[in-house]
């Protein structure tokens, strides 16, 4: 354990430099999981941390002092960390991120749709990597392994490795344009800017869908499809497609990954997650939320509920891929889709805006007002 090899305040302060992954290691399994709370921009709890714990552990097999100076440690770096200075700076920053990101989407899709798919690789390595990162820190990286994720994996191995599959091409459709997109309305995907996890979440669910619309409607013909001179039987089987080519094979797909995460999630992994208090969507939408399924979860024993919850979630796939098939027809149905799913997450965002930050704006003019009225 990291505190046990506390030999001096500089040792101590340049493994601070994580801070997550130090509690992480100075902490025993499980302990201090929730110091983060789960969905919030980096917002440390005070209340649940207790830097004497650690420092008891610093005791027990470092040097005479350890202790206090890794408290003071700790303490320095906490409030250099949280000052409202730097988060302040930390969300202007992010702002102006995030909307250049909406912007530089919106420009290119308008400039050149048939190479969108580069700029969305390139974006979404980088945000993936990122949310590795801060999830990670977290302890919420079993996140990383839902079906999105998969999804994108997926798309990018269509755009890299295979681009001129059929098959491919329709199951990735299918899902971009299914639930994918509609996990915007399903899970209040909002478009608030100087949030990066919540632009990162519009971005995974809504850029694959976005792609999708690009390689329906403004191919590269020179890198996806059949090539120029394919006979025209091909063209045709390749532009047609099934309700099953567009439901039923996803499907497969989908089933493959349902029982590799069962297997990782509930089985594997079971007692590690646990143990280690990590975080999962199962978990989060069983028991933290309002929603369908919450409300079903309360009402199976507990030892069916990873069941229930991969079907529930296997018809909502089904269900809204069956849109895709609509969109694959048209092209007013397809843009008019993707433009809803816009409008929906910039909708969240304004009322995360105006609804969340409102309240804090006017709670902070009560204060002033009262603390004037006091001082009169």
């Amino acid at each position: 354990m990291l505190v046990h090899a506390v030999d001096d305040v500089g040792h101590a302060v340049s493994e601070l430099c994580n801070l997550p992954e130090t509690f992480a290691e100075a902490a025993p399994a499980g302990e201090h999981a929730t110091l983060f709370s789960e969905g919030s921009s980096d917002e440390f709890d005070w209340e649940l941390f207790d830097v004497g714990e650690l420092g008891d552990s610093a005791g027990k097999g470092g040097s005479p002092g350890a202790k206090q100076r890794l408290q003071a440690a700790l303490a320095a770096r906490l409030r250099g960390r949280m000052s409202p200075r730097r988060i302040l700076l930390r969300d202007k920053l992010a702002f102006l991120l995030g909307s250049c990101q909406l912007w530089s989407v919106a420009y290119w899709l308008g400039w050149s749709p048939s190479t969108f798919y580069k700029m969305y690789t390139a974006q979404v390595l980088v945000l993936l990597a990122a949310r590795w990162a801060l999830y990670r820190a977290k302890r919420w990286h079993y996140y990383l392994l839902d079906f999105c994720y998969f999804a994108n994996l997926l798309l990018l191995g269509h755009l890299w490795v295979a681009p001129r599959s059929a098959l491919l091409s329709k199951v990735t459709h299918a899902f971009n344009t299914g639930p994918l997109a509609w996990s915007t309305v399903a899970f209040r995907n909002s478009m608030v800017y100087h949030d990066l996890d919540k632009v990162t979440s519009v971005f995974l669910h809504l850029g694959p869908a976005c792609v999708s619309w690009t390689l329906r409607w403004h191919p590269d013909s020179s890198r996806f499809g059949l090539p120029p001179d394919a006979p025209a039987a091909e063209r045709q089987a390749w532009d047609s497609a099934t309700l099953m080519q567009l439901v039923g094979v996803p499907l497969l797909f989908y089933a493959a990954w349902a029982v590799a995460y069962y297997l990782k999630i509930f089985v594997v992994s079971a007692e590690r997650i646990r143990q280690r208090g990590y975080v999962t969507l199962f978990t989060y939408v069983t028991t933290t939320t309002k929603g369908v399924y919450a409300a079903i979860a309360k009402r199976v024993p507990r030892q069916y509920r990873p069941q229930v919850y991969l079907f529930l979630h296997m018809c909502f796939c089904a269900t809204t891929a069956a849109f895709s098939w609509l969109a694959w027809r048209s092209f007013a149905l397809h843009t008019g889709l993707l433009a809803a799913m816009g409008a929906v997450s910039m909708w969240h965002g304004a009322s995360y805006y105006f609804e969340v930050f409102a309240k804090r704006y006017l709670a902070e003019l009560a204060k002033g007002s009262s603390a004037d009225e006091a001082a009169q």
